[in-house]
């Protein structure tokens, strides 16, 4: 929950002085849990309504250490500091409306980037903890807050476990300042060694009553040596609002959200930062904002398995967590290349990025290293969370369980589940898997694995575009109108759905349709243009013919690649008057890589035994042979040998008589299929003409294939022109 300090002083400063005005006023407390704390609230109490200030101060701070946790003793400590406050600025020159003022002036700057300077950090936390009045520790703490922040807490914790309860008290109350930013470093110091400081973590969390907590309190509830400590943090955790659930249970669903929601816990005014504990000190390391929930979720992840390692929910977790991590570093990593080659950014953080491939690659290993029951559940939770290229990743992992000639005797239902999921990649992936399976009897989805692979051969070159429109019909005939220019879309209803979607895998276009229903169009787009992954990626806003000026005015007037476009506008005009504008026309590197892959699985299953019907793959064999790529023509060549693609003779002239502009080992490729096609039968005499050409060639490779080939075919090639 945000809470925005200036408006919380106050109103606490405002009440602090209506009750200097009312110290006769009969006060309640509320119910005490423990005698002796209730004794020192009653005595502190009465030395405030006979305005004895740092008396009373005194026994309300020793209530606070006597249980941390009570929300009684907390407030009480912060009203008589109220108190003394506005004696100190009663005393001042000038109105106490403008000392007010002054002080809430520290606290107004919300989103400014934090100051982390050691040095000043160590001269704001000894200008509150030193000797002074309580208006100027008052002006520091604020001041502080203000321009340090968040890098206030290692120093803060530190004192927390100081002797001195003044001093441990002082850095309670400045925690509490720092609200909703101060959650995840308490939940870090919960692990320290030393009590006081876990101590004044659970009291500082309750203060603050953000309920993502509940999970780190639960492992203290669960696990502490110290049973007072344990049960303050069980009492915590339930004020927080915590369900029955173990501290496993919640870990893993924490994890899970960080994992999926990227701004879970992520304030904008401090750099991305992971904490950490180290016996009882607490420390941070600045981190990628890419990285930075894959990161947080690790830490959760990690705390659930030490919990109790044989549950696999957190070792699911785990795997999807690392794949994430390691795709998204993947995808960081092509763009700034990219930029580097415009020329829009310096060379030196692709360096840096470069550098850590060997640190990524163990993270992606670490999954590949998981049984497979693990990385087949792990491929479930994507695909219900809709995490296409974590499920993508994974889905490879399980193919590293393939061992080359074997059949499997099943295929697990999760594979099924991912032939039909709406992002074509994924599809593929699965099909690609079931393929080097080749399971030994009928697959009820045989049929479905040799489309993906031939789409994946055929229509690599196809645009991807993510419609994000609440109407169905809307959302029908825009993908009718994409189908046109070769694009494929899949639609979200919802704005936030979307976005999830757009952030979670590439895409070459993205439609909006205005009025979503969650979030509004604009909103949808400035958080589109805020991530990395989608900045440069073309927009096009869908309107009606009489809104399309005012739509116009509102969403195109920033950049040229957002345009916006009426429902009723022509297929043909939208394809080659604007979509050829903004789509690039070059071959991109994933359309090659997927032509390539679904050429090496047909050649993989035209090599073997298999239960899984070839004859529609023919076609799109034949016309991978126009591919540009060696890497998709080759394993082409290879399984039309394999399949007798008699049809694909001519191609493979084609490619033998083109000579040097083909490959030595493409036109080698090609003889070899010639040879096998038409074994033990005729050849035309395009077909010998080849191959005696190929079988005089000064290229040794070409010779041998050509005349390899001859000889496959036999007697038909002696029989002279036919």
């Amino acid at each position: 929950m945000k809470r925005i300090v200036a408006n919380r002083m106050r109103g606490s400063l405002l009440a602090a002085f209506a009750l200097s005005l009312v110290l006769g006023a009969g006060l309640d407390l509320s119910a005490q849990i423990r005698p002796d704390v209730e004794k020192l609230l009653d005595e502190g109490l009465s030395l405030f309504r006979q305005n004895q200030l740092d008396s009373a101060q005194q026994k309300f701070e020793k209530a606070l250490m006597l249980d941390v946790t009570s929300e009684e003793a907390f407030e009480w400590v912060e009203k008589v500091g109220y108190g003394q406050l506005i004696a100190a600025l009663s005393a001042e020159t000038g109105s106490l409306e403008g000392q007010m003022q002054t002080l809430l002036d520290l606290t107004s700057v919300e989103t400014r980037r934090r100051e982390s300077d050691s040095g000043q950090i160590d001269a704001a936390l000894a200008a509150y903890f030193g000797a002074g009045d309580r208006l100027e520790q008052t002006r520091a703490l604020y001041k502080g807050v203000s321009t340090h922040g968040v890098y206030l807490m290692p120093g803060l914790i530190a004192r927390a476990a100081e002797a001195d309860q003044p001093t441990r008290v002082k850095a309670i109350i400045a925690i509490t300042k720092l609200s909703d930013d101060a959650v995840l470093p308490l939940c870090r110091t919960l692990h320290s060694t030393e009590v006081r400081q876990v101590q004044a973590a659970i009291g500082a969390l309750q203060k603050i009553n953000n309920s993502a907590a509940i999970p780190s309190l639960l492992i203290v509830a669960e696990t502490h040596d110290d049973s007072i400590v344990r049960r303050e943090a069980l009492d915590a955790a339930t004020a927080l609002g915590a369900s029955s659930g173990s501290a496993y249970d919640a870990l893993c669903a924490q994890a899970n959200r960080f994992y999926n929601v990227s701004n879970f816990m992520t304030r904008t005014y401090h750099d991305p930062l992971l904490w950490e504990m180290s016996g009882s000190d607490l420390s941070y390391r600045t981190v990628d904002a890419w990285a930075l929930n894959e990161l947080r979720a690790d830490q959760l992840i990690h705390d659930a398995i030490a919990l109790d390692a044989s549950q696999a929910k957190a070792h699911v977790l785990m795997a999807c967590n690392q794949m994430a991590r390691y795709s998204e570093y993947r995808d960081v990593r092509d763009i700034v290349a990219q930029k580097v080659e415009s020329g829009s950014m310096d060379e030196s953080t692709l360096a840096e990025l470069r550098s850590r491939e060997l640190e990524m690659m163990r993270v992606q290993s670490q999954a590949y290293a998981m049984p497979a029951n693990i990385l087949i559940g792990a491929t479930d939770l994507a695909l219900e969370q809709r995490r296409p290229i974590v499920a993508i990743e994974l889905i490879n992992a399980l193919r590293s369980f393939t061992t080359a000639g074997t059949r499997a005797e099943s295929v697990p239902s999760v594979l099924d589940r991912a032939l039909t999921f709406d992002h074509r990649g994924v599809r593929f992936a699965a099909a690609e898997c079931v393929a080097y399976m080749n399971p030994r009897s009928a697959y009820s989805s045989g049929a479905k694995v040799i489309s993906e692979l031939t789409e994946g051969l055929t229509e690599a070159g196809r645009r991807v575009a993510l419609t994000i429109i609440p109407d169905v019909d809307d959302a029908l005939h825009v993908a009718a109108l994409l189908e046109r220019a070769n694009v494929t879309s899949f639609n979200d209803s919802t704005g936030l759905g979307g976005l999830q979607r757009a952030l979670s895998f590439p895409k070459d276009l993205i439609v909006i349709a205005p009025g979503l229903r969650d979030l509004p169009t604009a909103e949808v787009i400035r958080r589109l243009r805020d991530d990395y992954r989608t900045r440069n990626t073309p927009i096009i806003v869908l309107s009606e013919d009489e809104a399309l000026t005012e739509n116009e005015a509102t969403y195109a007037s920033t950049e040229d690649t957002i345009l916006v476009i009426n429902r009723s506008i022509e297929p043909l005009r939208l394809r080659d008057d604007l979509l050829t504008g903004i789509l690039d026309d070059e071959a991109r590197a994933r359309d090659e890589q997927l032509a390539s892959s679904a050429a090496q699985a047909l050649r993989y299953l035209s090599a073997r035994d298999t239960a899984f019907d070839l004859g529609p793959a023919a076609a799109a064999l034949v016309a991978a042979l126009e591919n540009p790529a060696d890497t998709v023509r080759i394993p082409s060549c290879e399984a039309i040998a394999s399949l007798k693609v008699e049809r694909a003779s001519a191609a493979l002239v084609r490619i033998c008589q083109e000579g040097d502009s083909n490959s030595v080992e493409l036109r080698a490729a090609a003889f070899q299929s010639l040879g096998q096609i038409h074994r033990g039968g005729e050849v035309t005499p395009a077909v010998r003409a080849a191959l005696e050409e190929g079988s005089e060639s000064d290229e040794v490779l070409l010779q041998r294939a050509a005349s390899r080939a001859k000889g496959t075919i036999g007697p038909a090639m002696q029989r002279g022109d036919n």
